[in-house]
């Protein structure tokens, strides 16, 4: 069986290398130096070199890591679980829990944008399109995702839908940007520590 083999051109190679020698670079950087930073430059930095890998590395979406990687809050992913199972039949929790699990899987490195519109979110569930703003609005109010409206140029109306994760939840990226975030996002379900009886 014939293989498919993505050529690449000297000019791209140069260009790769170049990025990847630039994001080596950066991540020279000590953390005594980054610490001293504004937040803004140190979440600029981090933006930077991971655009860096994603062009030294483009055959992977990921740049760095094959597969990815996305970091867990594991009380506020129990949490959002408990709290899906608790939802009444009406509000299709099966499908929920679907969509949460695609959130977590298709999450852009530097922002927490979910990579996935809403066809290609109906179509990974299996269930209409229009279902899709059901499902993602009950995520919104749980305080799990965000929705931004998104202007297309040609395209009346508001916009196209576009989601983001709590970053309290999840985070597909930097730290530094992440910390950021979630400075300024409130957690998607206050959880309370319960006390035993002491006697």
């Amino acid at each position: 069986m014939a293989q498919i083999v993505r050529l690449t051109t000297r000019q791209q190679r140069s260009e790769q290398e170049e990025a990847a020698q630039a994001a080596e670079q950066l991540s020279l950087l000590s953390e005594e130096l980054l610490k001293h930073l504004p937040g803004e430059a140190r979440i600029a930095l981090s933006k930077i070199t991971h655009a860096l890998q994603k062009a030294a590395r483009p055959d992977t979406t990921e740049g760095l890591w094959p597969g990815g990687f996305t970091m867990l809050s594991r009380m506020q992913t129990a949490a959002i679980w408990d709290a899906i199972r608790a939802l009444p039949s009406d509000d299709r929790p099966h499908q929920v829990r679907h969509a949460f699990d695609l959130v977590l899987l298709n999450l852009r490195q530097d922002t927490g944008e979910v990579l996935l519109n809403r066809d290609q979110l109906a179509e990974e569930i299996g269930c209409a399109p229009k279902h899709v703003s059901t499902i993602m609005g009950t995520l919104e109010k749980m305080g799990v995702i965000r929705r931004e409206r998104r202007k297309i140029e040609g395209m009346q109306g508001r916009g196209v839908a576009v989601y983001f994760i709590n970053p309290h939840v999840a985070w597909n990226g930097s730290l530094d940007v992440r910390k950021t975030q979630a400075a300024e996002t409130r957690p998607p379900m206050q959880l309370e520590l319960l006390h035993g009886d002491a006697t």
